[in-house]
C-alpha cells in the first residue's frame, strides 16, 4: 500500500480538485483521512491510502502529467515565468504554505501569457480569482511591469 497527500485550499482550486478526483477514480482506495487546517491559508489536508495498479498509474501520469513550460512558452515568456516561480517560492516560505497555494504553474503561465496590468485585470482571468489576485497580485504585477512581455 502507498500514501498520497492532497492540500485543497478552502477557497477552491479546480485543478487540485480534479487531480484528487481523478486519483480517487483510478486507484483502489483503502482509506481516506482528512483534516481542516485553519491557519493563514485555510485548506483541507487529505491523506489517501491506496493500492496502485500499473494501468491506473499509466493513466494518472498521462492525465496529470507535468507540463514542461520551457517547451510551451516562448523563451522571453519563460524567463518571466521563472522569475515568478522564484517569487512564489519566497512568498510560500514566508507564509509557510506550499507554492501552489500562492499560484500554480498554470496560473503563473496564464499571468505571463495574458500580461494583466492591474489587479482588476488579474481577477478577471479565468483561473486566477479575486482572493489570490488581491493577496499576491501586486508583487507579480511588478515582475510583469519590469520585464518586457511580448
Amino acid at each position: 500500500m502507498q500514501f498520497k497527500t492532497f492540500m485543497l485550499p478552502a477557497s477552491g482550486n479546480v485543478q487540485t480538485e480534479e487531480s484528487l478526483n481523478f486519483f480517487l477514480r483510478t486507484n483502489k482506495i483503502v482509506s481516506i483521512k482528512h483534516e481542516f487546517l485553519s491557519n493563514e491559508t485555510p485548506a483541507w489536508c487529505i491523506l489517501v491510502e491506496y493500492i496502485p495498479s500499473q494501468e491506473n498509474q499509466t493513466l494518472l501520469s498521462a492525465k496529470v502529467g507535468k507540463i514542461d513550460y520551457m517547451q510551451v512558452l516562448p523563451q522571453e515568456q519563460f524567463a518571466i515565468f521563472s522569475k515568478m516561480r522564484e517569487l512564489r517560492k519566497v512568498i510560500s516560505s514566508k507564509d509557510n504554505v506550499p507554492p501552489f497555494v500562492v499560484f500554480t504553474d498554470e496560473q503563473l503561465a496564464t499571468l505571463v501569457k495574458e500580461n494583466p496590468k492591474t489587479i482588476e485585470e488579474m481577477e478577471n482571468l479565468s483561473n486566477i480569482g479575486k482572493t489570490k489576485a488581491q493577496k499576491y497580485g501586486n508583487e507579480f504585477l511588478r515582475i510583469l511591469q519590469q520585464t518586457k512581455n511580448p
